[in-house]
């Protein structure tokens, strides 16, 4: 699990997290540059393909995938980070 992540953890979380990590064999599915190419139990990361911050679903198996750390922080930082709509300054 990412330290980076600030959602915090819960038991609905961690089996979620589990479930996910056991459909994929404990495997990294992302497999990019410095892979490890394992997502254990412990140490093994859940990506979400289609950000949260981008309207993906938390606890949709479809949007979730194994990740190893390597891969899923080099994700994360590869991503265009969501720009909030634009305020509006006036009215005409």
């Amino acid at each position: 699990m990412s330290k980076e992540w600030r959602g915090g953890s819960d038991t609905r979380w961690r089996a979620f997290r589990a479930a996910i990590l056991a459909r994929d064999r404990y495997t990294c599915q992302i497999q990019g540059k410095g892979c490890t190419k394992t997502a254990p139990l412990d140490g093994g990361h859940v990506d979400h393909i289609v950000l949260l911050s981008m309207g993906g679903q938390k606890y949709d198996p479809a949007n979730c995938r194994a990740a190893c750390q390597a891969c899923n922080l080099a994700r994360k930082k590869a991503q265009p980070q969501h720009e909030p709509p634009p305020k509006r300054v006036s009215s005409w």
